[in-house]
């Protein structure tokens, strides 16, 4: 994916959820776009963090360091929360603390749970997810990546 993904699947993400909310959906279906948005969540926050640090890498280096850092973070994958401050902090490491305090708790186990859950999906095992908590999950994650973004100024 891209730089300017996460927009495209969050439209594609509320789109979902509205469609999820249709009387005229079994509940085995609506338990399949529980599965999807799983995955669209993740890959929301994989492409978020690296738009955000594409971003703030922008704003402060040279063209040839702003493409190094592009490409690398096309190696970042599976985001949970101390993977994310360890990118964070890698650049700013009083960013990462506030981080670490701001999603402490709820903001983490959201997060966490998402990327725990989109590796169970990929691996075919069971997931009990319904569409109610995936949604809270991901709000919580854009939460959490909006801090991100006010933190590092981008």
């Amino acid at each position: 994916m891209s730089y300017g993904e996460s927009e495209r699947l969050e439209t594609a993400i509320r789109r979902l959820t509205e469609d999820a909310q249709s009387s005229e959906l079994s509940d085995e279906n609506r338990a399949r776009l529980a599965l999807l948005m799983t995955v669209w969540a993740s890959g929301y926050l994989e492409v978020e963090c690296r738009d955000i640090v594409t971003a703030y890498v922008k704003q402060r280096a040279q063209p040839n360091v702003v493409n190094y850092v592009a490409r690398q973070l096309n190696r970042f994958n599976n985001p949970k929360v101390d993977r994310i401050l360890e990118l964070v902090g890698g650049f700013d490491r009083e960013a990462e603390e506030e981080l670490k305090r701001f999603a402490d708790g709820k903001l983490k186990e959201s997060v966490n749970s998402i990327i725990g859950l989109r590796n169970q999906i990929a691996h075919g095992r069971s997931t009990p997810i319904s569409m109610a908590r995936i949604t809270e999950y991901y709000e919580d994650a854009r939460t959490f990546t909006k801090k991100i973004r006010r933190v590092l100024g981008t």
